[in-house]
């Protein structure tokens, strides 16, 4: 079933048609491609990555307020905000739990 959205071979197309084509529109053209197929099952380290990232989370809602403000003004010298900040250093840091990265 067709579920596209303008014309079907118009510059405003966009969405599948019959489930073999599918009608995308960025940087100002529509193209024509084939449906993506994504995996259902993730990777390993995908799995692990997700894990590592839900750690960091975690940790960030254990801050008190004061540490989460340090954060905060640790991270006007770069261009993310305070959560941003902790989790990229959690990250770099390779932080394990329950442990928390040092403001650098």
């Amino acid at each position: 079933m067709a579920s596209v959205k303008g014309p079907l071979f118009s510059v405003a197309a966009t969405g599948k048609f019959n489930n073999v084509m599918e009608f995308r529109t960025g940087s100002g053209k529509t193209t024509v491609h084939g449906i993506r197929s994504v995996p259902l099952t993730r990777s390993q380290a995908q799995q692990a990555q997700s894990l590592r990232f839900a750690q960091a989370v975690s940790g960030w809602k254990a801050l008190t307020p004061l540490q989460k403000e340090a954060w905060k003004t640790g991270a006007l010298k770069t261009v993310y905000n305070g959560y941003q900040f902790y989790l990229s250093e959690y990250q770099t840091q390779n932080i394990q739990p329950p442990n928390n990265p040092v403001i650098p």
